[in-house]
Protein backbone atom coordinates (compact mmCIF):
# COMPACT_ATOMS: atom_id res chain seq x y z
CA UNK A 1 0.00 0.00 0.00
CA UNK A 2 2.82 2.36 0.88
CA UNK A 3 4.48 1.74 -2.50
CA UNK A 4 1.18 2.38 -4.29
CA UNK A 5 0.72 5.67 -2.42
CA UNK A 6 4.26 6.68 -3.28
CA UNK A 7 3.75 5.78 -6.94
CA UNK A 8 0.52 7.78 -7.07
CA UNK A 9 2.24 10.78 -5.51
CA UNK A 10 5.09 10.58 -8.02
CA UNK A 11 2.61 10.38 -10.89
CA UNK A 12 0.81 13.51 -9.70
CA UNK A 13 4.12 15.30 -9.27
CA UNK A 14 5.19 14.30 -12.77
CA UNK A 15 1.93 15.50 -14.31
CA UNK A 16 2.25 18.79 -12.43
CA UNK A 17 5.79 19.28 -13.73
CA UNK A 18 4.69 18.60 -17.30
CA UNK A 19 1.82 21.09 -16.96
CA UNK A 20 4.20 23.73 -15.62
CA UNK A 21 6.71 23.09 -18.40
CA UNK A 22 3.94 23.46 -20.99
CA UNK A 23 2.87 26.73 -19.36
CA UNK A 24 6.45 27.99 -19.69
CA UNK A 25 6.59 26.98 -23.36
CA UNK A 26 3.29 28.80 -23.96
CA UNK A 27 4.79 31.95 -22.41
CA UNK A 28 7.65 32.13 -24.92
CA UNK A 29 7.46 34.87 -27.55
CA UNK A 30 9.65 36.56 -30.15
CA UNK A 31 10.86 39.34 -27.86
CA UNK A 32 11.84 36.98 -25.06
CA UNK A 33 11.11 37.16 -21.34
CA UNK A 34 13.38 37.19 -18.33
CA UNK A 35 13.08 34.61 -15.56
CA UNK A 36 10.67 36.65 -13.43
CA UNK A 37 8.42 37.34 -16.41
CA UNK A 38 8.40 33.67 -17.38
CA UNK A 39 7.52 32.62 -13.84
CA UNK A 40 4.71 35.17 -13.64
CA UNK A 41 3.30 34.14 -17.03
CA UNK A 42 3.24 30.48 -15.98
CA UNK A 43 1.96 31.35 -12.49
CA UNK A 44 4.75 29.44 -10.75
CA UNK A 45 7.59 30.36 -8.41
CA UNK A 46 10.85 31.74 -9.77
CA UNK A 47 12.79 28.77 -8.38
CA UNK A 48 10.47 26.27 -10.09
CA UNK A 49 10.61 28.25 -13.34
CA UNK A 50 14.42 28.32 -13.19
CA UNK A 51 14.62 24.55 -12.70
CA UNK A 52 12.16 23.71 -15.48
CA UNK A 53 13.63 26.25 -17.91
CA UNK A 54 17.04 24.72 -17.30
CA UNK A 55 15.66 21.37 -18.45
CA UNK A 56 13.96 22.93 -21.48
CA UNK A 57 17.18 24.71 -22.46
CA UNK A 58 19.19 21.50 -22.09
CA UNK A 59 16.84 19.72 -24.49
CA UNK A 60 16.69 22.61 -26.97
CA UNK A 61 13.06 23.59 -26.43
CA UNK A 62 14.04 26.96 -24.97
CA UNK A 63 17.12 29.14 -25.38
CA UNK A 64 18.61 31.91 -23.28
CA UNK A 65 20.27 34.83 -25.01
CA UNK A 66 23.09 37.06 -23.83
CA UNK A 67 20.44 39.40 -22.39
CA UNK A 68 19.21 36.52 -20.18
CA UNK A 69 15.83 36.50 -21.90
CA UNK A 70 14.24 33.19 -22.83
CA UNK A 71 13.05 32.49 -26.36
CA UNK A 72 12.02 29.39 -28.30
CA UNK A 73 14.85 26.92 -28.81
CA UNK A 74 15.87 25.18 -32.01
CA UNK A 75 14.15 21.91 -31.11
CA UNK A 76 10.85 23.72 -30.57
CA UNK A 77 11.04 25.83 -33.73
CA UNK A 78 12.00 22.76 -35.77
CA UNK A 79 9.04 20.84 -34.38
CA UNK A 80 6.69 23.71 -35.12
CA UNK A 81 7.96 24.03 -38.69
CA UNK A 82 7.67 20.29 -39.35
CA UNK A 83 4.10 20.14 -38.08
CA UNK A 84 2.86 23.53 -39.33
CA UNK A 85 0.50 23.02 -42.26
CA UNK A 86 0.62 26.76 -42.95
CA UNK A 87 4.43 26.99 -43.10
CA UNK A 88 4.52 27.56 -46.90
CA UNK A 89 2.29 30.63 -46.45
CA UNK A 90 4.09 32.25 -43.52
CA UNK A 91 6.37 34.49 -45.60
CA UNK A 92 3.53 35.54 -47.90
CA UNK A 93 1.33 36.30 -44.89
CA UNK A 94 4.03 38.30 -43.12
CA UNK A 95 4.99 40.34 -46.18
CA UNK A 96 1.43 41.09 -47.28
CA UNK A 97 0.24 42.17 -43.83
CA UNK A 98 3.34 44.34 -43.44
CA UNK A 99 2.75 45.96 -46.83
CA UNK A 100 -0.91 46.73 -46.15
CA UNK A 101 -0.19 48.01 -42.64
CA UNK A 102 2.59 50.27 -43.95
CA UNK A 103 0.28 51.80 -46.52
CA UNK A 104 -2.77 52.35 -44.31
CA UNK A 105 -1.20 52.43 -40.84
CA UNK A 106 -4.02 50.15 -39.77
CA UNK A 107 -3.75 46.71 -38.22
CA UNK A 108 -3.63 44.07 -40.96
CA UNK A 109 -4.04 40.31 -40.69
CA UNK A 110 -3.82 37.24 -42.91
CA UNK A 111 -6.48 34.57 -42.41
CA UNK A 112 -6.81 31.01 -43.66
CA UNK A 113 -9.74 28.62 -43.54
CA UNK A 114 -9.71 25.81 -40.99
CA UNK A 115 -12.98 23.92 -41.22
CA UNK A 116 -15.76 26.34 -40.31
CA UNK A 117 -13.30 28.73 -38.68
CA UNK A 118 -10.93 31.43 -39.87
CA UNK A 119 -7.43 31.39 -38.40
CA UNK A 120 -5.04 34.35 -38.25
CA UNK A 121 -1.55 33.14 -39.20
CA UNK A 122 0.16 36.55 -39.21
CA UNK A 123 -0.59 40.19 -38.47
CA UNK A 124 0.99 43.64 -38.47
CA UNK A 125 -0.13 46.16 -35.88
CA UNK A 126 -0.94 49.81 -36.54
CA UNK A 127 1.27 52.44 -34.90
CA UNK A 128 -1.75 54.62 -34.10
CA UNK A 129 -2.67 55.16 -30.46
CA UNK A 130 -6.18 53.78 -30.94
CA UNK A 131 -6.02 50.59 -32.96
CA UNK A 132 -7.36 47.08 -33.24
CA UNK A 133 -5.18 44.06 -32.50
CA UNK A 134 -5.28 40.70 -34.24
CA UNK A 135 -3.08 38.03 -32.70
CA UNK A 136 -1.42 35.22 -34.61
CA UNK A 137 -3.31 32.05 -33.71
CA UNK A 138 -6.58 33.88 -33.11
CA UNK A 139 -9.61 31.97 -34.41
CA UNK A 140 -13.23 32.82 -35.07
CA UNK A 141 -16.22 31.42 -36.92
CA UNK A 142 -15.82 31.80 -40.66
CA UNK A 143 -19.33 33.20 -41.10
CA UNK A 144 -18.54 36.31 -39.03
CA UNK A 145 -16.33 39.12 -40.30
CA UNK A 146 -14.86 40.36 -43.56
CA UNK A 147 -12.06 37.78 -43.76
CA UNK A 148 -14.50 34.92 -43.32
CA UNK A 149 -16.72 36.28 -46.07
CA UNK A 150 -13.76 36.57 -48.44
CA UNK A 151 -12.70 33.00 -47.65
CA UNK A 152 -16.22 31.63 -48.12
CA UNK A 153 -17.00 33.67 -51.23
CA UNK A 154 -13.91 32.59 -53.18
CA UNK A 155 -13.56 29.04 -51.88
CA UNK A 156 -13.88 26.09 -54.26
CA UNK A 157 -15.77 24.32 -51.48
CA UNK A 158 -19.54 24.81 -51.32
CA UNK A 159 -20.78 27.00 -48.48
CA UNK A 160 -23.21 24.31 -47.31
CA UNK A 161 -20.36 21.80 -47.09
CA UNK A 162 -18.35 24.20 -44.92
CA UNK A 163 -21.20 25.27 -42.65
CA UNK A 164 -22.97 21.91 -42.45
CA UNK A 165 -26.46 22.02 -40.94
CA UNK A 166 -26.19 25.63 -39.78
CA UNK A 167 -29.31 27.61 -40.66
CA UNK A 168 -28.71 30.84 -38.77
CA UNK A 169 -26.11 32.37 -36.48
CA UNK A 170 -25.75 35.10 -33.90
CA UNK A 171 -23.87 38.34 -34.36
CA UNK A 172 -23.40 40.01 -30.95
CA UNK A 173 -25.40 43.22 -30.65
CA UNK A 174 -27.31 42.54 -33.88
CA UNK A 175 -30.19 40.34 -34.93
CA UNK A 176 -29.50 36.75 -35.88
CA UNK A 177 -28.55 36.26 -39.51
CA UNK A 178 -29.61 33.36 -41.71
CA UNK A 179 -27.28 31.38 -43.94
CA UNK A 180 -29.40 32.46 -46.91
CA UNK A 181 -28.70 36.10 -46.03
CA UNK A 182 -25.02 35.24 -45.73
CA UNK A 183 -25.07 33.64 -49.18
CA UNK A 184 -26.47 36.88 -50.63
CA UNK A 185 -23.59 38.76 -49.00
CA UNK A 186 -21.12 36.26 -50.43
CA UNK A 187 -22.49 36.82 -53.94
CA UNK A 188 -21.90 40.56 -53.48
CA UNK A 189 -18.42 39.83 -52.09
CA UNK A 190 -17.54 37.86 -55.24
CA UNK A 191 -18.84 40.66 -57.47
CA UNK A 192 -16.99 43.42 -55.60
CA UNK A 193 -13.81 41.44 -54.97
CA UNK A 194 -13.75 42.07 -51.23
CA UNK A 195 -15.59 41.29 -48.00
CA UNK A 196 -16.82 43.95 -45.59
CA UNK A 197 -18.00 43.77 -41.99
CA UNK A 198 -19.04 46.28 -39.35
CA UNK A 199 -19.40 45.23 -35.69
CA UNK A 200 -19.47 41.53 -36.60
CA UNK A 201 -16.44 39.67 -35.32
CA UNK A 202 -15.28 42.53 -33.07
CA UNK A 203 -17.40 45.28 -31.54
CA UNK A 204 -16.36 48.85 -32.21
CA UNK A 205 -14.53 48.11 -35.44
CA UNK A 206 -14.95 47.50 -39.14
CA UNK A 207 -12.95 45.45 -41.61
CA UNK A 208 -12.25 44.95 -45.30
CA UNK A 209 -10.72 41.72 -46.63
CA UNK A 210 -9.63 40.56 -50.08
CA UNK A 211 -8.72 37.07 -51.32
CA UNK A 212 -5.15 35.98 -52.03
CA UNK A 213 -4.49 33.31 -54.66
CA UNK A 214 -1.52 31.15 -55.61
CA UNK A 215 -1.69 29.83 -59.17
CA UNK A 216 -5.41 30.55 -59.22
CA UNK A 217 -6.15 28.72 -55.96
CA UNK A 218 -7.45 30.58 -52.91
CA UNK A 219 -4.92 30.39 -50.06
CA UNK A 220 -6.13 33.08 -47.67
CA UNK A 221 -7.63 36.49 -47.07
CA UNK A 222 -5.79 39.73 -46.34
CA UNK A 223 -7.72 42.03 -44.02
CA UNK A 224 -7.50 45.52 -42.56
CA UNK A 225 -9.17 45.92 -39.15
CA UNK A 226 -10.01 49.48 -38.12
CA UNK A 227 -11.61 51.24 -35.12
CA UNK A 228 -15.06 52.72 -35.57
CA UNK A 229 -14.03 56.33 -35.13
CA UNK A 230 -12.02 56.15 -38.36
CA UNK A 231 -15.02 55.09 -40.42
CA UNK A 232 -16.36 57.34 -43.17
CA UNK A 233 -16.97 56.94 -46.88
CA UNK A 234 -13.62 58.38 -47.97
CA UNK A 235 -11.70 56.13 -45.56
CA UNK A 236 -13.75 53.09 -46.59
CA UNK A 237 -13.00 53.74 -50.26
CA UNK A 238 -9.27 54.10 -49.56
CA UNK A 239 -9.13 50.92 -47.47
CA UNK A 240 -11.02 48.90 -50.07
CA UNK A 241 -8.70 50.09 -52.85
CA UNK A 242 -5.52 49.40 -50.88
CA UNK A 243 -6.63 46.00 -49.56
CA UNK A 244 -7.70 44.73 -52.97
CA UNK A 245 -4.54 46.03 -54.64
CA UNK A 246 -2.09 44.62 -52.09
CA UNK A 247 -3.88 41.25 -52.09
CA UNK A 248 -3.73 41.18 -55.90
CA UNK A 249 -0.04 42.14 -55.93
CA UNK A 250 0.87 39.29 -53.60
CA UNK A 251 -1.33 36.90 -55.56
CA UNK A 252 0.52 37.76 -58.76
CA UNK A 253 3.91 37.49 -57.05
CA UNK A 254 3.21 33.99 -55.75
Amino acid sequence: MENEDKSGSEDKSGVRSVARALALLSALDRKGKNLSEMAAAANISVSTASRLLGTLVTHGFAAQGSNNRYVAGLALTTLLHQTDRWAPLRMLAAESTSALCSELDETSAFFVQMGDERLCIDSAESSQLVRRVRLTGEKGKIYRGAAGKALLAFSDEAVDDILGDLNSFEIPGQRDRTVEELKAELALTRTQGYGFSHHESTGGSWSVAAPVFIRGKLVGALAAVIPDHRFDQDRLTAVIEATKRVAAEFSEAS
